[in-house]
This record gives structure tokens, C-alpha cells and sequence, in this order.
């Protein structure tokens, strides 16, 4: 009776070990693990891991630090990890747009001002694209907002935007407060069973705005450790524990939460 909501499972960490994950995922007891794409590659690799599993739901989307890649200055890149490949965004949304058949939700996609402060506007193009296939196609938006939480929600609400769920959100409570009276969802990762501010999210938003994640391989219950699905049960007993119910109480609402909102 679990979920995970925003899985990478198209990841290096996971190279030649995906079907063992999606096996163990399952053994865990998760009926159902979304796979989120990011940019050309891993979206049509999503879609063939997905192919092959009938427990993982493709997700397409657009991370919002790869739709600005073609703006970013490759020297002036200090992070630890790799700039993005330049690719045509305005092609991979077509794309999406005309896999939106084959698809349980748009994402991953959104803000990030964390990463990249600059070129914002062109973040927010992409973004507003991705939300217009989504409403198009009644599908809900994953959405990644990280120091740009306010702004994603304006964009939201500005679109019409009815179906979205605020993946790991960093914001203050009071923010996520009026994303769930806005009618949106906020997924939980494992690391809640060591994280304050993701505890003070499960005890204090209304239940039924509630779902549980992973983010893997990040975001996991033990420091340092790879994240995978498996660990949903340990975040959803966390959340129970924030929030003083059983953990089949937060387990039976966090599903029917999914079912409400991606209609499985």
C-alpha cells in the first residue's frame, strides 16, 4: 500500500542495478513507483525502464537547471557535478506533449534558484510549457521548487494549474500551508526520519495533501547511504510518528492521496 512519487531511478548510482531496484520496491510493499524524467536522455529511458515493469509509472519532464543549459557559461560553472548538455527545450516539450499517452504525470519541472540564479525568465518559459501540456492533457505537474517556492506557486495558480505536487519541498511552513489550501500536494522523503522541517510538514499540513517520495538516490533515512524505494515504509512510519497515528493510518491516507491525484 505505498507510493513513491518522484523516484530517479535513471540515475548513475542505479547503472545496471534498475530491475533488482524495481524488485525490491515491489517486495517492499509499493504498488507503485514514478519515475521521473529530466532532460532527453533519461526521459526515453524512463519510458522503456517503465515498459518493463508494471509497478514504475513514467514521469517526462524538463529539470529547470537543463532548460537553461544552452544560457549557461560553461567557465563560470563551479559545482561539483557536471553543467548540463544543451539541448532544444521547446523540441522536448513536443515531445512530451505527444507522449502524454504514455505517461502518469509531467515532471520533473519548475524553478530552481539554488543552483543557477541567473536566467530566470527562461526557466519560467519552460515551466509554463510544461504546465500547459500537463492541463492539456489533464495530467498533474511534479514540481521542483527549490529557493523558488513562492514563485512556483504564483505560476500555478496564475496558469489555472489544478494537479501538482511540490516534490521534497524546502520552503517555510507557512508557504506550504497555502499550497495545500491551493489545493496542491507535498511529497515526503525518508530523510524525514532525521529532518525537523520535513517532520513539522507531516504533523502539521492537513493529511489528505500528503504523499511520500523518495527523490532516490538522495534524500535517504541514513546519512550517506543511497536512497531507493524500498525506504518508503521507514518515511511513512517516520510521518506517522510526527504526526501521533499508526502507520496504517498515514500508509491508507497517503495512498488514497496518490489514487486522488494520479488516479491509480
Amino acid at each position: 500500500m505505498y507510493v513513491d512519487v518522484h523516484a530517479h531511478l535513471i540515475h548513475p548510482a542505479f547503472e545496471g542495478e534498475e530491475d533488482a531496484i524495481a524488485e525490491r520496491a515491489r517486495a517492499a510493499g509499493l504498488d507503485w513507483v514514478i519515475v521521473n524524467g529530466l532532460e532527453p536522455v533519461s526521459n526515453r529511458r524512463v519510458l522503456e525502464l517503465c515498459e518493463r515493469h508494471e509497478g514504475l509509472l513514467p514521469a517526462l519532464g524538463i529539470y529547470p537547471v537543463d532548460a537553461i543549459a544552452r544560457d549557461i557559461a560553461r567557465s563560470g560553472w563551479t559545482h561539483d557535478h557536471p553543467a548540463p548538455e544543451p539541448f532544444d527545450t521547446d523540441a522536448e516539450i513536443a515531445f512530451i506533449d505527444a507522449n502524454a499517452h504514455r505517461i502518469i504525470a509531467v515532471g520533473e519541472c519548475g524553478l530552481d534558484r539554488y543552483w543557477v540564479a541567473e536566467h530566470a525568465a527562461e526557466q519560467e518559459r519552460v515551466f509554463e510549457g510544461l504546465c500547459d501540456v500537463a492541463m492539456r492533457h489533464d495530467l498533474p505537474v511534479i514540481i521542483h521548487t527549490r529557493k523558488a517556492e513562492r514563485r512556483s506557486l504564483e505560476i500555478l495558480q496564475a496558469l489555472g494549474v489544478q494537479k501538482a505536487d511540490f516534490h521534497c519541498f524546502g520552503g517555510k511552513l507557512d508557504l506550504a500551508r497555502k499550497a495545500a489550501e491551493a489545493g496542491y500536494y507535498l511529497s515526503i522523503p525518508p530523510v524525514v526520519e532525521r529532518a525537523d522541517s520535513f517532520q513539522r510538514i507531516a504533523a502539521r499540513l492537513p493529511l489528505d495533501r500528503l504523499l511520500t517520495e523518495t527523490d532516490c538516490p538522495y534524500m535517504g533515512p541514513d546519512r550517506g547511504e543511497r536512497n531507493e524505494p524500498a525506504n518508503v515504509p521507514r518515511g511513512v512510519a517516520a510521518m506517522a510518528r510526527a504526526r501521533d497515528i499508526s502507520e496504517d493510518a498515514m500508509a491508507s491516507a497517503i495512498r488514497e492521496n496518490f489514487r486522488r491525484l494520479f488516479g491509480r
